[in-house]
């Protein structure tokens, strides 16, 4: 095998690889940046966790301990592995999203930010109310933009194409 051909080998991925990569990672970079900021308000990290349950179960989850945090980091999750299915169904009818990943990864996350904060969490049950304030929607854009939509486009740009040989 060539040093090219070995080089190309390592940088690709298969499809699920890419999905599973890229949706686990944004999963855990997204959350972590609002129990990184709440902490420093004296917030613990269940009680944000259990806020995302609180889009399944309204209230009751923070009334639920453990269990409804496990639920919000196991509903993040979901959300994010499906998110990471679209962004790679997308980049199959669209090959210029692969070759211009520092573009269309944060372009999908400005997207997605209002698809989250203007769609799905209006219809949970959530008691919620979208950012305002400069650093709030700051802050949430970052981690669209950057933390998912980035992290989605730098690793699924990765996924092998139909036909590829595995």
């Amino acid at each position: 095998m060539t040093a090219l051909a070995e080089s190309r080998a390592r940088r690709t991925l298969r499809p699920t690889e890419a999905i599973l990569g890229a949706g686990l990672l944004a999963a855990v970079l997204d959350i972590s940046n609002p129990i990184i900021i709440w902490s420093l308000k004296g917030v613990p990290a269940e009680r944000i966790l259990q806020s995302v349950a609180s889009g399944l179960l309204g209230k009751a989850a923070f009334a639920g301990g453990a269990a409804t945090a496990a639920l919000g980091m196991a509903a993040h999750t979901l959300i994010m592995l499906g998110a990471a299915t679209f962004y790679y169904l997308a980049s199959r009818r669209l090959p210029a999203m692969n070759r211009h990943p520092w573009i269309a990864g944060p372009a999908f996350g400005f997207g997605f930010y209002f698809f989250m904060n203007y769609l799905v969490v209006p219809l949970s049950l959530a008691a919620y109310k979208p950012p305002h304030g400069w650093f709030p929607v700051f802050n949430q854009m970052f981690c669209h933009m950057v933390l998912v939509g980035l992290t989605f486009s730098l690793i699924i740009s990765r996924a092998r194409k139909p036909g590829d040989p595995a």
